[in-house]
């Protein structure tokens, strides 16, 4: 505390104090009160002009709020001698720079506001002076002579609200060109803003603006003689209020000042900010006089609070020599130490005071004691003042915490949907080329993308395979605007690319189908002149496709609408109910589907615009009927529930080609374990399931028959169990031989030296074709063991994702040969549409895909990987042959899978039978 100690300390220390402590809202101080803030005095403290010791109250006060405690007190304290010197001190440097004649009509107040604005005051600063820096800054201005100021004033308060030396419309439009390089639409709505921002603004500041408002509305200067805000400004400029009346400007500053307290103080609306302020602003007037304006400034407050009628949270203590002439003339100045009873007797008279517009009705006038006053010792704590702690709700810390609980909370009851979208990345992320659906009832997010925002799965070498598709659109669409003339043809690989956490998934042969589409991209989109470029649009049915006519009707379908450049779909995953449903919705919108794998024997009554490029399950049956008999072995069909279109044909086309009588069935209900498993070299194991319980009817024969096992032949669905590494690196399937229909052997037979030498083996002696060589010399090359070539731009590296060890298998899989191949039949389908004789070259650019469509029921042949493509003889590859291959050991991973059986149907089986031979 500072010292000397005078009598009536602690009374003055203890009303100040209770004073700034702000009521709760809620509360009020006594039963007779008004709730919420409360009128403050304006305490003029009178020193003896005959007493020679300074006891410096003000300092002592000063000290005793707590200044060093994070929750301060707003506090200002001036010299109503020094503001004036320090206003022009502070003025001159400004820009452009006050003259002496032009310095703020009260210097005491500008000073005020600039030391509440300090920074000391941390969060509890006040930010701004919104109104009372506009009301003085009009009282600075000087307007040009002439007879008609109004465009002037309104050019300069246009300047002043649009921050005079900010970035104009020129380094706007720059600034956007470098953020928005490719955003053509929001390049034109800057332009927009930046044409009308000024005279946007102008309206802004004269019709809307809440600060021009309550210039309008409050009652100083009777601003309702002036037409519009921009008038009322132009009288408080500096030569234009010679006819105003001074006074009732400075009480608008003074009325603008106070204002901007109220704000900043204001319990509306849910802003924590104001909540947290629990102490009122305290202002500090050393020495004040007429002479130096302390006393016109507290008179000013007293009017403006009498006329204004609105409560402002501003305790002021000032110290003077005597009291202000004419104002509190009928009272006695009573001495410090009755500050209580002065205070109450103040509250009491208010009302009638205020209401009489009294000259002293905020004034409390006390009398500091002289030398024989005699000290007083401070008692308890009454020194040590500290603002109230925040309500719970407006804490920064609580405020977080009851937010994220609220949100917990909606995430939990309503919210939940939201939640688990976000859980699994199916929250829209709002980029072109990406369409996104949450079903609740399958608990997955389907949809299809074109880039990196969207990556479906989890499996690490299904979502490089994906990254890297969607690389090579980004240099398909750069190619295609440098030279719009090259067609650019968009295909969607539709296929099941997520499923649920209990099924282990077939990820890895998913992948090798992106993987042959990637292929086929990057020997398609390079520089050239002639070559179309290739898109691909990933979109994603769901755990085992159930979600495909879903995806269809209200994804896909706008797609196809909105981008002509999309000619066709391409995958189709399993044949299941959902997969037919699509294959005919997509043939009512137009659509050619081209599948790799499907084979149900309904499929293509489905749509006229449906191909797949391998034999249908009736070639599947024929194939181990005739294996079987050429190896004496009876054969028995192990099979789940006939729930779908593939597994009945399949089951109904293999007793008809073995024979009805010659045939055993053997059904599984909910789980493997419940078959008996028929043992003996003489048997043959035919399973017909989905590839999920291929590793669990696999463990049942090993389990069962030990060494007397049956020759196992797994159906087509099975390669996509041998090419998933880590299903097969299980130790009770070690030494174990495994068969199955392979509906590609060509790749597959391509072996090691594709891989690693990009040259397919001789296969039995024949000659490779040139489109086997080129598939092998790419696929060589997209395993990461060469360099990549000068227009390469890709950054997924599959030789760091995809591990020698084990997380691939050293020979090409057949699924990326059918996918390399179902692109290439599309893009051949363009070429031929491409170099057809036209009237008008127009149309060369842009394939149409009902051309394109027609394209390929007219294609014969093409030349693929997996072998010769012919739609013209029949849509569903009748006539391509299929094989048998065998892995001797399934838990070696590194066992190329030799040919022990191929077989073909010819086209026209009246005229020539069916063949089958061992070995290919």
């Amino acid at each position: 505390m500072v010292t000397p100690l005078f009598r009536g300390l602690n009374a003055l220390l203890a009303v100040c104090h209770r004073l700034l402590d702000r009521p709760r809202w809620w509360q009020r101080p006594s039963p007779d009160a008004i709730r919420g803030d409360r009128p403050l005095p304006l305490l003029g403290l009178i020193k003896d002009s005959k007493d020679p010791v300074d006891h410096d109250v003000l300092g002592t006060l000063e000290s005793s709020l707590g200044q060093d405690s994070p929750r301060t007190v707003l506090l200002a304290r001036a010299s109503a001698e020094q503001a004036r010197q320090r206003c022009a001190d502070r003025w001159a440097k400004a820009t452009p720079p006050r003259t002496e004649d032009r310095l703020p009509l009260l210097p005491l107040l500008d000073e005020l506001s600039h030391k509440l604005m300090a920074d000391r005051f941390s969060l509890s600063k006040l930010r701004r002076f919104r109104y009372y820096g506009l009301g003085d800054w009009l009282s600075g201005q000087e307007l040009a002579p002439g007879p008609d100021p109004h465009d002037e004033i309104s050019q300069r308060l246009q300047d002043w609200y649009t921050k005079p030396g900010g970035p104009d419309a020129t380094q706007l439009q720059g600034a956007l060109d470098a953020a928005l390089p490719q955003s053509d639409w929001m390049k034109n709505v800057l332009a927009l803003f930046v044409l009308l921002r000024r005279p946007m603004g102008r309206f802004v500041w004269r019709r809307l603006g809440r600060v021009p408002r309550w210039f309008m509305r409050q009652p100083f200067m009777v601003p309702g003689h002036s037409t519009d805000f921009v008038g009322f400004a132009e009288r408080l400029t500096e030569g234009r209020r010679t006819e105003e009346n001074v006074y009732q400007l400075k009480k608008l500053l003074v009325h603008a000042f106070l204002q901007d307290l109220r704000v900043a103080y204001r319990p509306r609306r849910l802003l924590p900010a104001r909540w947290r302020r629990t102490s009122y602003v305290m202002v500090l007037l050393d020495e004040v006089s007429e002479d130096n304006g302390g006393w016109e400034l507290l008179r000013l407050i007293n009017d403006v609070r009498n006329e204004s009628t609105e409560h402002d949270p501003l305790l002021v203590v000032a110290t003077a020599a005597s009291r202000p002439a004419g104002v509190g003339t009928d009272r006695v100045t009573r001495p410090v130490v009755e500050i209580e009873d002065e205070i109450a007797q103040w509250q009491r008279d208010l009302p009638a005071r205020r209401q009489a517009l009294r000259a002293d009705a905020r004034f409390v006038f006390l009398a500091l004691p002289g030398s024989d006053g005699g000290d007083e010792p401070p008692v308890g704590r009454h020194g040590l003042f500290d603002a109230r702690r925040p309500p719970l709700l407006a804490r920064r810390r609580v405020l977080a915490l009851v937010m994220v609980l609220v949100l917990g909370a909606a995430a939990l009851a309503g919210g939940e949907p939201l939640f688990v979208r976000w859980r699994s990345d199916c929250l829209h992320p709002f980029s072109p080329g990406v369409g996104l659906r949450w079903l609740d009832e399958a608990m997955e997010c389907v949809g299809y993308s074109d880039n990196a925002a969207r990556v479906f799965g989890s499996d690490p070498r299904l979502r490089a395979a994906q990254l890297a598709v969607f690389e090579h659109n980004g240099i398909a669409k750069r190619l295609h605007a440098e030279n719009p003339r090259r067609p650019l043809v968009t295909l969607v690989y539709f296929s099941d690319l997520t499923h649920t956490n209990a099924d282990p998934g077939m990820d890895a042969s998913t992948a090798e189908e992106l993987e042959g589409l990637l292929l086929r991209q990057r020997q398609q989109n390079h520089k050239d002149q002639s070559k179309p470029l290739l898109r691909v649009i990933v979109a994603n049915g769901g755990h085992a496709m159930s979600s495909a006519r879903t995806v269809v009707d209200e994804l896909l379908a706008p797609l196809f609408r909105d981008d002509a450049s999309v000619l066709g779909v391409v995958g189709m995953g399993l044949t299941v109910p959902a997969t037919e449903s699509a294959i005919a919705a997509l043939g009512d919108l137009g659509i050619a589907v081209v599948s790799m794998t499907l084979t149900g024997e309904s499929l293509p009554d489905l749509s006229p615009l449906y191909f797949q490029l391998v034999p249908g399950n009736r070639a599947q049956a024929e194939l181990v009927a005739e294996y079987a008999r050429q190896g004496r072995r009876s054969v028995t069909v192990y099979h789940p529930p006939l729930d779908d279109g593939y597994l009945r044909s399949l089951v109904e086309e293999t007793r008809n080609a073995v024979g009805v009588d010659r045939v055993r069935t053997r059904q599984w209900m909910s789980q493997v374990a419940e078959l008996s498993i028929t043992c003996g070299a003489d048997q043959l194991a035919f399973f017909v399931g989905r590839e999920v319980d291929f590793p669990g009817f696999l463990d049942e024969v090993v389990r069962r028959c030990d060494a007397n096992q049956p020759v196992v032949v797994g159906s087509d669905t099975v390669s996509r169990f041998v090419a998933q590494s880590d299903q097969r690196l299980r130790d009770e399937f070690s030494g174990v031989a495994v068969s199955f229909v392979s509906l590609a052997s060509r790749i597959v037979l391509a072996g090691r030296s594709c891989r690693e030498d990009g040259r397919p083996s001789s296969l039995g002696g024949a000659a490779p074709t040139h489109s086997l060589s080129t598939f092998c010399a790419g696929y060589r090359s997209f395993r990461g063991l060469r360099e990549h070539g000068p227009d390469e731009v890709a950054t997924v590296d599959f030789a760091r994702v995809l591990s020698p060890a084990g997380d691939h298998l050293p020979w090409p899989g057949e699924r990326i040969g059918l996918a390399y191949d179902a692109g290439g039949v599309f893009l051949e389908a363009v070429r031929r549409n491409q170099v057809r004789s036209r009237v008008s070259e127009r149309a060369v650019a842009a394939p149409h895909r009902a051309a394109i469509g027609q394209e390929l029921r007219e294609l014969r042949p093409f030349d693929g990987a997996t072998g010769p493509v012919d739609f013209a003889g029949s849509r569903t590859g009748e006539s391509r042959p299929i094989s048998i291959l065998r892995v001797s050991d399934l838990h070696e991973l590194s066992q190329v899978p030799t040919c022990v059986f191929r077989f073909a149907v010819p086209v026209d089986r009246r005229v020539s039978r069916p063949w089958g031979s061992p070995g290919c």
